[in-house]
């Protein structure tokens, strides 16, 4: 079985929806002083994406991370805890068409995203954990460098033109554009 990537023009209409989910999160886990941080591509104006908006959630430390998942499968997220396995520094979670508040312990489990796709991801880590800052400054520096910025999208483009089992191997085939990116930001900084 294929997985079809879909990625869009940017949509004004992203930010708005980040604010209106951020509002929600920081109020919901308000008790963990949290930070909330719209990261991904949905982030950077002018970026092309696949319509998921990326919500990048900081708790004060690791210990924390656990803290969030009964409130988040609360508000109807889905919990993946499979993943953590290979991050064990990252809670996911994503907000399904469709479907809500499921548990997914092994990856065998995960529903077909043609039948529930997701519209948010979130990621709870640790703020100032090399996940957050490594996720900051690559958005930050998209959103300062045009010429980044657009070959990052044709790079999405073409990929999405191509045929993959899942969208993990996508999001791998990308990670030598997003690892270049991040030693130039470590040359600059």
């Amino acid at each position: 079985m294929t997985t079809n990537i879909e990625i869009v023009p940017y949509d004004p209409a992203w930010a708005s929806d980040f604010e209106r989910e951020c509002r929600q999160l920081e109020h919901l886990l308000e008790h963990l002083q949290v930070k909330v941080e719209h990261i991904g591509s949905t982030s950077v104006e002018g970026l092309g994406a696949k319509p998921i908006i990326d919500i990048m959630i900081g708790v004060e430390n690791r210990e924390m991370l656990s803290s969030a998942t009964s409130p988040l499968l609360g508000l109807g997220y889905c919990y993946y805890p499979c993943y953590e396995g290979e991050m064990p520094e990252r809670r996911f979670f994503a907000r399904l068409h469709k479907l809500q508040r499921q548990v997914f312990e092994d990856v065998n489990q995960l529903p077909p995203g043609n039948e529930f796709p997701p519209t948010h991801h979130l990621h709870v880590v640790a703020y100032n954990s090399p996940f957050w800052k490594r996720h900051l400054a690559f958005r930050n520096y998209l959103r300062t460098h045009s010429i980044a910025r657009d070959a990052y999208y044709r790079l999405k483009v073409k990929l999405a033109n191509g045929t993959w089992e899942s969208a993990g191997d996508y999001a791998e085939a990308k990670t030598g554009f997003i690892r270049s990116i991040e030693r130039l930001i470590e040359l600059i900084s």
